[in-house]
């Protein structure tokens, strides 16, 4: 279960719950490929302002202006690039930018949504913080002792997370009582690949592209072919992206060894291409499953199995985000989060065009493909 902490990929989306526990906090939509890479602290030297500047003249998929460069501040800096994947982290944010991919990370099993007077707990589930008596409906507004209404959300939610066996303190509000609660954070694991057999057809569904995703799927994969799979549907509606290396593996399952999956360019680095390695499942009937959620690494996936011919597109035509960011860390503990490069499908095609277009268009995606292994057989 994909889990968010960030508004959704186009402005005005409205923001959805937080999951702090289960789940993967994704702190932006639709990035693939991110790195984190910590840069060297310094007793003395260049100011932060400085520091960004410099990692953006370098490493930024565009080369910039002298005039953008000069920008006073950096969230001027930022905001003269008029790129909305290209932010900058506070240390709290970065903290949820280093889980927002991993296989588990520490939380308190509960899900928040953002309101003006603070977080509102919306789930809390059995054997996390059930009973220490929080509840959904709560209001979390003040956590350490710092009051929810004046952080941003993305902020509150990156200090309730932290390393397993640590504590947080939250201050809840329940109607006209208000309450202090410690809790201890515990490991959570997250399982972003379910699969299942309908009849003779293997649905492998991956709702993100986490550490772990290749190898899940890998596994469901043998499994539901020892289960007696024929044909294979990939799900990735609602797929927001992730790690660009589970991806490339993912694909690799169903594409001949050294088969093309995707390449990457920018201004400052050089075309560099990524080719499978794996051959899984090579010959088998295969469908994969979009819709406009589907974003990023997801697309990497649909485009290379598009490109070669090799599964039948099914469903709505994808987001179109072909950018890959990566996150640099500062000295000072927050991070700078920017876009590095643009990839292409093995055709040579920009994905932000206009998305994966599906070979068959259906709202229904999987009965449409349900359908149309049937129509095979037939």
């Amino acid at each position: 279960m994909a889990t968010r902490v960030a508004a959704g990929a186009r402005s005005g989306i409205r923001r959805r719950p937080a999951v702090l526990g289960l789940g993967v906090a994704v702190l932006v939509a639709f990035a693939i490929g991110l790195v984190v890479r910590p840069l060297p602290p310094r007793a003395k030297g260049p100011s932060e302002l400085d520091q960004v500047r410099a990692e953006l003249a370098r490493r930024y998929y565009r080369r910039l202006s002298p005039a953008v460069l000069a920008s006073s501040s950096i969230p001027r800096l930022i905001a003269a690039l008029h790129d909305r994947y290209t932010t900058y982290l506070t240390p709290a944010e970065y903290l949820v930018a280093r889980r927002q991919f991993a296989a588990g990370y520490g939380g308190i099993g509960i899900t928040v949504g953002p309101t003006p007077n603070g977080l509102v707990v919306r789930r809390a589930w059995v054997g996390s913080v059930h009973a220490t008596g929080v509840r959904p409906g709560d209001l979390i507004v003040a956590i350490d002792g710092k009051a929810t209404d004046r952080l941003p959300y993305r902020e509150a939610v990156g200090r309730i997370l932290g390393p397993a066996g640590t504590t947080v303190r939250l201050r809840i509000q329940r109607g006209v009582r208000t309450f202090e609660v410690e809790l201890k954070r515990r490991q959570f694991e997250v399982h972003p690949v379910h699969a299942r057999l309908d009849g003779k057809v293997g649905v492998v569904r991956i709702s993100t592209f986490v550490q772990g995703s290749a190898a899940e799927t890998r596994a469901a994969v043998r499994r539901l072919r020892a289960e007696g799979a024929h044909a294979y549907v990939v799900d990735l509606r609602g797929n927001p992206g992730g790690l660009l290396d589970q991806a490339v593996q993912i694909a690799s399952l169903f594409l001949r060894d050294g088969s093309t999956i995707v390449s990457l360019a920018g201004a400052h680095r050089p075309l560099h291409t990524y080719y499978s390695k794996g051959d899984l499942a090579v010959s088998a009937p295969l469908a994969v499953l979009v819709d406009r959620r589907s974003a990023s690494a997801s697309e990497v996936v649909a485009g290379a199995l598009k490109d070669y011919a090799r599964a039948t597109i099914i469903g709505l035509p994808t987001f179109g985000k072909s950018l890959v960011q990566q996150i640099d860390q500062l000295p000072s503990g927050a991070a700078l989060k920017l876009t590095v490069a643009r990839y292409l499908t093995p055709a040579g095609y920009v994905i932000s065009h206009g998305g994966i277009q599906p070979d068959i268009r259906s709202r229904h995606a999987l009965v449409a493909a349900i359908e149309f292994f049937a129509g095979r057989r037939s």
